[in-house]
C-alpha cells in the first residue's frame, strides 16, 4: 500500500514538473542569464581554448572537470546548460514529491502542490528561464533545507540527498553556498527542537553536519590540487584582488590621487584600462597592484564614511526592502522585492500562529511550551536572515541573483515549519496554502509580462551579437579582441532599452574554437587566457593588437582615444583605421604602429 502510494506520488510529481517546464517554455526561451555563464560554458566546452577545459575559474574544480569530461564525450550537446536546468527542475521535483508524500488526502495534496507551483511560477518563474549558476546554487541550498525540515527523522538515509545538494551547490558557487549555509543550519536547529531536542537526535544531526563539512572540505582540497600550479596560484591571487577592487571597492579618480598612482607606477592611461576593464592590454597590471589599489580605496572610503553611519544606512535600506511593495517592471532593474517580501511576511505570520492553532486542533501536549519554542525559532530565523541581508547590503552586493535565492530558502524553511506543525491535516494548513497560492497567482501575470519584455529585448540583443560572431566566423584567419564594455552591451549606440549580452541555451550549439576574446574580464591574465592567446600565435595582448591579422572591436560610438593614449605612453604612436562595421553598432579597427 505504501509503495503504491509512493509510485502514484512519483508519477504525479513527474507530470507536475513537466507541466511547470512546459508553462515556462510557453512564456519564453531558456537563456544563460549573464555572459559570465556563457564564458564558463565556452571554457568547459572547448569553444574558448579549442578543447574542453576543467579550469573554468568560477566553479570548484571537481564539478568543472566533470562537466568538461561530458563535453569530451558529447561535444555537440550543451552540457553546462543541461546541468543547470537539471539541477533546477530536480529541486522542483523533490520539493513537490516530498509535499505529496506528507499530504494526507487528495484535497491537501492539491492545495499544497498548487501553493508550491504558484511560488515557483509567480515568484521564481523568470529564474527558471534566465538561468544563472549563483541562483541554481541558492535553489539547491534551499531545497536541502526543505528536505531536512520535512523528513520523518534526520538520519543517514534521509540526509544523504540534502548533504549531496549542499556539496554540489558549494562546487557550483562556493560563496553563495557559504552565504546560505547559516540558513540551512537554522533549519537543522528547527528540526531538532521541534522533534524534541533530545540527545539521540542531536547526534544524528551532528553526524549530518560533519558529513556535509567533510564534503565541503574534500571539494576544496581537490580544487586546491587542481589549481596547485604556480601559474594558477598567482592568477587566483590576481582574481581575488580584482574581485575586491571591482565588486567591493572602487577605482579612485586619477587627478585627485595622482601622487598615489605615481607611487605604484600606474599612469593615467593605464588607470583608464582599469576603468574600462581592458586591463589585459597591460602586463604590468598585476595582483600586487590591484591589491594595493583596493587597500587604498578602502582607506579612502573609510575616511569618507564611518562604520556607524554605514551600518545605519544599511539598516534603513533593509527596513525599506522589507515593506516596500512595487509592481515588477523588468527582470532586474529597477529592483523590487515584491512578491518575495510579501510572501515572506505572510509566511512568518502563519508559521507563528501555526505553533498555537495546529497544536490546539491536534491536541498536542505541551502546547504552551511548544508555542514559545516556535516563536523563539522564528526569531532565530529572522535574526539569521537579517544578519545576512545587512552583510550583503553593507558590502554593496545585493543583485537579484543573490537576494532572490535568500528569499527562496527562507520561504521554503517557513513552509517546511508550517508543514511540520500540521501533520494531521488541519484546516490551518489549507488556509495558509490558499493565501500563499493567491499571492503567487496575482504575481503570475506580472512575471509573465517581465518575461515577455525580457525575451523581446534579448532577441534584439542576440540579433546584433550573432551578426558579430558570424562576422568573426567568416574570417577564421583573423583574431579579434573586444573592448570589455562592448562585449557586454551596445547600449551607447541606441536610445532604445537594451539588455546585457548573453546566449540562448540549446540553440545553435557550436563548441569549436572561437577566434576572439575580450580585453579584460574575470578570466583575463589566467593560464587559459594566455593559452588562448598563444593558440592564436601571440604572447601578449599589447603586441598582438599591432599584428596584421588582429583587430580591435568596440561599439561605433565609443571613443578610441583611450587606446591611442595607452600606446603613446608606451612610446608607440598608432594609426587607428576603421575597416568595417557590423550590425550598425560594432566597429572593426586595425591598429598599426607608426614609425
Amino acid at each position: 500500500m505504501g509503495e503504491s502510494r509512493f509510485n502514484k506520488d512519483l508519477i504525479a510529481s513527474t507530470f507536475i514538473v513537466l507541466a511547470v517546464m512546459i508553462v515556462t517554455a510557453v512564456f519564453g526561451d531558456y537563456f544563460f542569464d549573464l555572459n559570465d555563464d556563457v564564458l564558463m560554458k565556452d571554457i568547459l566546452s572547448g569553444a574558448y581554448l579549442g578543447a574542453p577545459e576543467g579550469h573554468n575559474i568560477q566553479m570548484l574544480y571537481p564539478i568543472s572537470f566533470l562537466l568538461s569530461c561530458l563535453y569530451r564525450i558529447g561535444t555537440k550537446l550543451d552540457w553546462y546548460g543541461i546541468f543547470l536546468c537539471l539541477c533546477q527542475f530536480l529541486c522542483v521535483f523533490l520539493i513537490i514529491l516530498r509535499s505529496m508524500k506528507l499530504a494526507g488526502d487528495i484535497r491537501r495534496k492539491v492545495f499544497l502542490v498548487a501553493s508550491e507551483i504558484a511560488i515557483f511560477l509567480g515568484f521564481f518563474g523568470p529564474h527558471l528561464l534566465f538561468v544563472q549558476y549563483t541562483v541554481v546554487c541558492g535553489l539547491l541550498s534551499g531545497t536541502a533545507a526543505f528536505l531536512i525540515l520535512t523528513c520523518d527523522k534526520l538520519d543517514l538515509s534521509s540526509g544523504i540527498v540534502p548533504a549531496c545538494f549542499l556539496v554540489i551547490a558549494y562546487q557550483i558557487r562556493s560563496e553563495m553556498l557559504l552565504l546560505t549555509l547559516p540558513m540551512v543550519l537554522v533549519a537543522v536547529l528547527i528540526k531538532w527542537v521541534m522533534l524534541g531536542h533530545d540527545k539521540k537526535n542531536f547526534i544524528s544531526y551532528a553526524k549530518l553536519c560533519l558529513i556535509v563539512a567533510a564534503g565541503l572540505l574534500a571539494s576544496l582540497l581537490i580544487h586546491k590540487i587542481g589549481y596547485s600550479s604556480e601559474e594558477w596560484k598567482e592568477f587566483n591571487r590576481f582574481f581575488d584582488n580584482r574581485t575586491e577592487l571591482y565588486d567591493f571597492q572602487y577605482i579612485p579618480d586619477y587627478a585627485e590621487n595622482k601622487e598615489f598612482y605615481d607611487s605604484i607606477g600606474l599612469s593615467e592611461s593605464e588607470q583608464q584600462l582599469l576603468i574600462n576593464y581592458n586591463f589585459a592590454l597591460d602586463d604590468e597590471i598585476n595582483a600586487d597592484m590591484l591589491g594595493t589599489i583596493a587597500e587604498y580605496a578602502a582607506r579612502l572610503r573609510g575616511e569618507e564614511q564611518g562604520l556607524i553611519s554605514k551600518l545605519f544606512g544599511s539598516l534603513g535600506q533593509y527596513k525599506y526592502r522589507l515593506h516596500h511593495i512595487a509592481k515588477p517592471k523588468s527582470y532586474e532593474y529597477p529592483m523590487t522585492d515584491y512578491p518575495w517580501n510579501v510572501g515572506m511576511v505572510v509566511l512568518y505570520l502563519f508559521a507563528a500562529v501555526s505553533f498555537f492553532v495546529t497544536d490546539k486542533e491536534n491536541k498536542v501536549e505541551g502546547q504552551k511550551k511548544r508555542f514559545i519554542y516556535g516563536l523563539l525559532l522564528l526569531v532565530v530565523l529572522f535574526a539569521c536572515r537579517t544578519t545576512l541581508w545587512l552583510y550583503i547590503i553593507a558590502r554593496g552586493r545585493d543583485p537579484i541573483r543573490i537576494t532572490h535565492p535568500l528569499y527562496l530558502i527562507e520561504i521554503l524553511i517557513l513552509i517546511g515549519m508550517i508543514i511540520m506543525n500540521d501533520k494531521k491535516g488541519g484546516k490551518f494548513m489549507l488556509i495558509a496554502t490558499a493565501i500563499i497560492s493567491l499571492i503567487g497567482i496575482i504575481s503570475l501575470p506580472m512575471q509573465g509580462a517581465v518575461i515577455n519584455r525580457e525575451n523581446t529585448l534579448r532577441a534584439e540583443m542576440l540579433d546584433k551579437y550573432n551578426a558579430l560572431y558570424t562576422y568573426f566566423g567568416e574570417n577564421p584567419d583573423n583574431y579579434y579582441l573586444i573592448d570589455v564594455y562592448t562585449s557586454v552591451s551596445y547600449a551607447d549606440t541606441t536610445d532604445q532599452e537594451t539588455v546585457p549580452c548573453s546566449e540562448k541555451m540549446f540553440a545553435n550549439v557550436n563548441n569549436n574554437f572561437c577566434n576572439h576574446d575580450i580585453l579584460g574580464g574575470w578570466a583575463s591574465k589566467s593560464p587559459i587566457y594566455r593559452g588562448k592567446l598563444e593558440k592564436a600565435g601571440f604572447d601578449c595582448v599589447e603586441k598582438a593588437l599591432l599584428a596584421d591579422n588582429v583587430y580591435l572591436v568596440q561599439t561605433i560610438e565609443k571613443d578610441t582615444e583611450w587606446i591611442r593614449n595607452y600606446y603613446l605612453e608606451k612610446s608607440t604612436e598608432i594609426d587607428l583605421e576603421q575597416i568595417d562595421t557590423v550590425a550598425g553598432v560594432f566597429a572593426i579597427y586595425r591598429l598599426e604602429g607608426m614609425k
